[in-house]
């Protein structure tokens, strides 16, 4: 008990660091006008197409859709299964009078997951500055003189971290709930989401589930990018040296993992397994080859050692200098 009190007292005192500087809340305001002005933009943009005949839209694309299937003999099984499948969804918002481009409370919620991006890179940058910040305020000497190990220190930042990143991802989720209930009503809690499987069949889900689907898929490549931060962090004795830096692997990593996607190696990169997301319906993963435990064992492979790093540099530093 004694050990867990002295844990919560460092994870306290790392927040009050966190929650103290201006910075912080600038960066949460930030993120909230973010989603604000997404969601602004998709109630503009929809307006501008209210005139459109959406039914007359659908048999229009059902009448391509079977000139496809019956003119075009070069189609794949996968683009006449497709074809097929559209047909079928088409005529049953037909049906049943439903507006598939009607925007609703859940519209805006996963569409802010796009933004969870900007979350993580303010989160990076927080964790980026967790231990650099130390030596660069020259408060490094006077945190190790207390009672409580380096490897307890180290935990409580870390947590303090993730409890930051935590934060974000709710405020995001309840900003964009928000702005979609005031923009579209809150009735639309209860609405289901529509989906076609692959063999055909119509099926009905919830959209709470389906959002808190891409949001958790979204929390793993979140809590990547703050591990590798913080690891970076307890290399540098710059804070902004340590943000650069993580910021830089963070942003570019996809774009090379993109580009050299015709090499089978790439598949043991961090950053071609990171976003979870290429596993979800509609979606296909960077390699053919690569499937959703490949990659769930190379992150938690990632994860083991960045934390692994972190502490053999935190603990083992000579903060004599």
């Amino acid at each position: 008990m004694r050990w867990l009190s002295s844990l919560s007292n460092l994870i306290r005192n790392e927040n009050m660091k966190i929650y103290r500087r201006p910075r912080t809340w600038l960066m949460i305001a930030f993120l909230i006008l973010a989603i604000a002005l997404m969601s602004g933009i998709m109630k503009w943009d929809s307006g501008q197409d209210s005139n459109v005949n959406w039914e007359n839209s659908l048999i229009e694309q059902n009448n391509y859709y079977q000139q496809e299937l019956q003119n075009n003999k070069e189609l794949s099984e996968g683009d006449k299964t497709y074809f097929t499948n559209e047909i079928k969804l088409n005529e049953y918002y037909l049906e049943q009078n439903i507006n598939p481009n009607q925007l609703s409370l859940w519209t805006y919620v996963n569409n802010s997951a796009s933004l969870i991006i900007l979350a993580t890179i303010l989160t990076v940058i927080i964790a980026a500055d967790m231990i650099a910040a130390e030596f660069t305020w020259g408060t490094i000497k006077l945190l190790l003189v207390g009672p409580a190990s380096r490897s307890k220190i180290l935990l409580s930042k870390y947590i303090a971290t993730l409890g930051f990143a935590l934060l974000l991802l709710i405020l995001s989720f309840a900003s964009a709930y928000a702005a979609g209930g005031i923009l579209e009503g809150f009735d639309g809690t209860s609405q289901s989401s529509i989906t076609i499987t692959e063999a055909g069949v119509i099926e009905e889900s919830s959209y709470f589930v389906q959002s808190l689907e891409k949001y958790g898929f979204s929390v793993v490549s979140m809590l990547m990018y703050v591990t590798m931060a913080f690891m970076i962090s307890s290399a540098f004795r710059s804070s902004s040296m340590a943000i650069a830096f993580s910021l830089l692997f963070m942003l570019v990593g996809n774009m090379l993992s993109a580009l050299l996607s015709g090499y089978g190696w790439v598949k043991y990169l961090l950053f071609s397994n990171i976003d979870l997301t290429q596993y979800l319906s509609g979606s296909s993963p960077l390699r053919p080859e690569m499937t959703l435990s490949f990659s769930i064992i190379m992150l938690v492979a990632y994860y083991v050692v960045f934390q692994l790093v972190a502490w053999l540099l935190f603990t083992k530093r000579d903060v004599a200098a």
